[in-house]
């Protein structure tokens, strides 16, 4: 393996075993692959709670059938006779142990889930069929089946519908924080708790381990840390931090790969990014911020190879890049320092800034739409700027929120969801609604009006198939 890197045995320990404090409750089918009445699936639902309080709204679930059900009726098109959906929307409610899924083309709630503490975040599984429910404090992450999903029946996919339901699976380690993802694999990074001598650790798992209740790969540390990790495939790239710093945050990267349910090191970069905090990949690099700049590890097949990229000299003070933000179609990652928008070129290896408002406005959402072509940004003011990623130029600004600012409820913010397709949506905790854009037609086209404070949400539905898909 060529790396840059020098191996340093013993630096972190990779465990073999599951982390200690690490319970599941077993199902035995895969919740992807089995196709229910509308009684037995409400029955299966509420049994499958594991004792959370469910309220399912008595709709019965759908199977969503097209004219491939029929073979006199198959044409060449592969014309289904259903309208593209807007999906689901995972939304939990502010200072309240509960999160609820929305069906955003009807506006209406599917079900409602209590949970056992009050979520800290939502986010969407790659297939963006499940939902992570984080409740960082409480040490525990859940997980809902949205309840739409697509098989592939050879000359067409095949979309499903159904109640959404409360997995089974779930984790209850400590301090859940750091989720990154990949199509195919989500990364948690488990910050540990030095009140109880609680090691971090990292748990990796693809969207098969949430359907029947999988172990999922894990990497157990000997110390606390408020680290990050990006899965890789067989390969992890993790954090790792001296136990004798007074600082929380690791100092360098190791690269680990899976051998059955645990990681195994295989070389630590020698290569320091002191202050780590923040990743982010793409299809070549993995970036991970420093307070003298960004560590960029490029992978070529099983090679890894790790470059510095200073910090440019218009970074004064305590200014460093703490956030990054990746596309696989990109070698160009995004990278936010005090604030302010940065391209990060690992290619290069340039840091330069992004101009996206003069208004002074601060960011609260972002994120790489429309397979990485544009960049769209949420700030505090209730605007979303899109930019085009190849010059970095404003191509719209639209204004999601017309609620009065100065009535945003204590912690709260406006926060964004993007799709994998051409809408966002956007929560305002002020008039607790939903704005629905479109940002092919850059406007805002729709309004879900809640009954509850929203906190966090995430969307969650069926991927919009490819040109190639729809020629086929």
């Amino acid at each position: 393996m060529n790396v840059s890197g020098a191996l340093l045995p013993g630096a972190v320990e990779s465990a073999g075993r599951r982390p200690v404090g690490l319970h599941r409750r077993g199902i035995s089918m895969s919740m992807s692959t089995v196709r229910l009445a509308p009684a037995l699936a409400l029955t299966l639902i509420l049994a499958a709670c594991g004792g959370s309080d469910t309220k399912i709204v008595e709709r019965a679930p759908i199977v969503i059938e097209d004219d491939h059900d029929n073979d006199d009726d198959h044409d060449d098109d592969h014309n289904h006779d259903h309208e593209q959906s807007l999906g689901r929307l995972l939304i939990s409610e502010k200072d309240v142990a509960r999160v609820l899924v929305l069906d955003a083309t009807e506006k209406s709630t599917l079900a409602e889930f209590t949970t056992s503490g009050v979520p800290s975040a939502v986010y969407a599984s790659p297939g963006y069929r499940y939902g992570f429910v984080v409740q960082r404090t409480d040490d525990r992450v859940d997980v809902i089946d949205g309840g739409l999903w697509q098989e592939d029946h050879g000359d067409h996919m095949h979309p499903y519908a159904e109640a959404p339901s409360f997995m089974s699976f779930h984790t209850d380690y400590a301090r859940p924080t750091h989720f990154t993802g990949t199509d195919s694999q989500t990364a948690i990074f488990y910050d540990g708790n030095v009140d109880t001598s609680t090691p971090a650790a990292v748990a990796v798992f693809t969207e098969t381990d949430l359907a029947d209740n999988g172990t999922g790969i894990w990497l157990e540390y000997t110390t606390h840390q408020h680290g990050a990790a990006q899965a890789r495939g067989d390969y992890l790239l993790s954090t790792i931090r001296d136990p004798a710093s007074s600082s929380t945050l690791p100092h360098q990267v190791g690269l680990y790969h899976a051998h059955g349910d645990h990681f195994d090191e295989e070389l630590v970069f020698e290569e320091e990014c002191p202050g780590l905090h923040g990743s982010a990949q793409n299809h070549e690099f993995i970036a991970f911020g420093c307070t003298d700049g960004v560590l960029a590890i490029e992978q070529n097949g099983d090679n890894f190879t790790a470059r510095k990229l200073p910090n440019p000299d218009s970074f004064t003070g305590n200014t460093r890049i703490g956030t990054l933000v990746g596309d696989e179609h990109l070698n160009i990652f995004v990278g936010i320092a005090s604030g302010q928008f940065y391209a990060v070129d690992p290619e290069a290896e340039t840091i330069t800034p992004i101009v996206w408002t003069e208004t002074g406005a601060s960011a609260t959402g972002y994120g790489f739409v429309e397979e990485g072509e544009l960049f769209v940004i949420l700030d505090n003011q209730g605007r979303v700027t899109i930019l085009s990623t190849e010059d970095w130029s404003v191509v719209a600004v639209v204004q999601a929120v017309s609620s009065n600012l100065s009535a945003l409820p204590d912690g709260s913010r406006f926060e964004l969801a993007l799709t994998p397709g051409h809408h966002a949506f956007v929560m305002d905790p002020i008039a607790n609604q939903i704005k629905v854009i479109d940002l092919d037609e850059t406007k805002v086209v729709d309004t879900v009006q809640l009954d509850f404070v929203p906190n966090k949400l995430t969307w969650l539905g069926i991927v919009e198939p490819s040109d190639e898909e729809h020629d086929n």
